[in-house]
C-alpha cells in the first residue's frame, strides 16, 4: 500500500507490504510521487520483489556507463556513441538513476540546442543516454520506477535528408584541383573517384586495406563498416583503375590519412582550388561564375551522387543495398534522387 506525506522538502511517497522490506522517496510535486508509487506498485503485483531494492536509488549512471563501456562498447565502431556517451555521463554521472528525471533530460535537449548542435546531433546525444537507461533494465537487472526518462520527452525535429548531386563540371574540376595537389598529397583523386564509383563512405575508404582489395574479381571486402556489419563492393572498371594507379604502402592501407577529421581539412583545400580553377576558366571565358558551384559540396554528397548513379544504370533495389550497406528501403531512399530527364528519357 502506498502512503504519501507533506514534508517541507516535497511530498514523501513510502510502499509498504507484509512480509518485505518498505521503500520511500520524496518527490517535488505529489503527481510525481503518485506515478512513482502506482510504477513500484505494478512491479509488485508482477513479482518483480527486486524493485524494493531500490538499486536505482543507489546507483550512479557514472556506475552504468562504466559498465556500458566495458561491456558493450568493445563490440562496437570506436566512434560510434562514444563521444555521445561521454557527453551523457558528463552531464549526469554523479546522479543517481532514480534522480533523473524527464524535465532533466528536456533540459539537456535544449542546453544542446542552444550550444549550435544540429537536431540530429542532439538525437544522437539522447540516444545514447536512452541507452544506458536500457543497459541498466535488462543487462543490470535494475528496475526503473518511471521508466526510461528519455522517452518521455519530444525529440527535435529530424532535418530533411540532403538531396545534393554534383552539378556539371564539378567532379571535374575536383579531380583537376586533386591531381595538382598529388605531389603533396598521394591517393586524392583515387578516393574521390572511388567514392562515386562504389558509394563507399568516408570512413570505409580510409580504412580500406589492400588484402581485402580482389583486382582481380574487381571487389573490395569492407569490415568496419556504420551498420556494424560487413560487406563486399563490387569495384567500376573506373575504380579498379584508380586503385591500380595507386603505390603500394608499406603498413597495407591504402590510403594513409589516419582519420576523416585529417582528411576533411584535405577535402576543403581542395574545394577551394577547384574553385580557383573554374573561376579562372569563366574569367578567360567571359562568363559570369555561378556562385553555387561547389559552394556547399560535402564529401558525403559524393556517396549520395554515387548511389542516384547506380540506379540509373539499372541496378534493382537489392543490387544497390548490397554495394550502400542500407538495410531498408526507406534508408535508402534518402540518398537516391533520380533525375527526373533521365527518367523521362525511359518512359519513352
Amino acid at each position: 500500500m502506498a502512503f504519501f506525506e507533506q514534508r517541507k522538502n516535497g511530498w514523501r511517497a513510502q510502499i509498504r507490504r507484509k512480509g518485505m522490506p518498505s521503500i520511500s522517496r520524496t518527490f517535488d510535486l505529489l503527481a510525481d510521487a503518485q506515478v512513482w508509487a502506482r510504477e513500484v506498485e505494478r512491479e509488485l503485483q508482477r513479482g518483480n520483489a527486486a524493485v524494493l531494492r531500490d538499486d536505482a536509488g543507489k546507483t550512479t549512471l557514472a556506475q552504468v556507463a562504466e559498465r556500458y563501456a566495458v561491456t558493450v562498447l568493445p563490440g562496437k565502431r570506436a566512434h560510434s556513441g562514444k563521444t555521445y556517451l561521454q557527453a551523457a555521463a558528463s552531464r549526469f554521472g554523479p546522479l543517481f538513476l532514480s534522480a533523473i528525471r524527464a524535465v532533466d533530460v528536456a533540459a539537456w535537449r535544449d542546453e544542446l540546442l542552444a550550444e549550435g548542435l544540429s537536431a540530429q546531433s542532439v538525437i544522437h546525444h539522447l540516444n545514447a543516454l536512452s541507452g544506458l537507461f536500457s543497459f541498466a533494465e535488462k543487462e543490470l537487472s535494475i528496475t526503473l520506477p518511471v521508466g526510461n526518462p528519455v522517452r518521455g520527452i519530444r525529440k527535435p525535429a529530424k532535418p530533411r535528408g540532403r538531396d545534393r548531386r554534383l552539378t556539371a563540371g564539378e567532379l571535374d574540376y575536383l579531380l583537376r584541383a586533386a591531381r595538382a595537389a598529388r605531389a603533396r598529397i598521394g591517393g586524392l583523386p583515387q578516393v574521390i573517384t572511388l567514392a562515386v564509383e562504389s558509394s563507399m563512405r568516408l570512413g570505409e575508404l580510409l580504412g580500406l586495406e589492400w588484402s581485402r582489395v580482389d583486382l582481380a574479381r574487381r571487389t573490395a571486402h569492407l569490415v568496419d563498416t556504420k551498420n556494424g556489419e560487413s560487406r563486399t563492393v563490387a569495384l567500376s572498371s573506373a575504380a579498379v583503375a584508380a586503385l591500380q594507379s595507386l603505390p603500394l604502402r608499406i603498413d597495407g592501407r591504402v590510403f594513409g590519412w589516419a582519420a576523416s577529421d585529417s582528411f576533411e581539412k584535405t577535402w576543403t583545400r581542395c574545394k577551394a582550388s577547384a574553385r580557383k580553377l573554374y573561376e579562372a576558366d569563366c574569367t578567360a571565358q567571359g562568363v559570369k561564375p555561378d556562385p553555387a558551384f561547389l559552394a556547399d559540396l560535402r564529401f558525403h554528397d559524393l556517396r549520395h551522387e554515387a548511389t542516384s548513379r547506380l540506379f540509373e544504370k539499372g541496378l534493382g533495389v537489392m543490387e544497390v543495398a548490397s554495394m550502400t550497406g542500407h538495410k531498408s528501403l526507406s534508408m535508402l531512399k534518402r540518398y537516391t534522387h533520380i533525375e527526373a530527364e533521365k527518367l523521362a528519357q525511359k518512359l519513352g
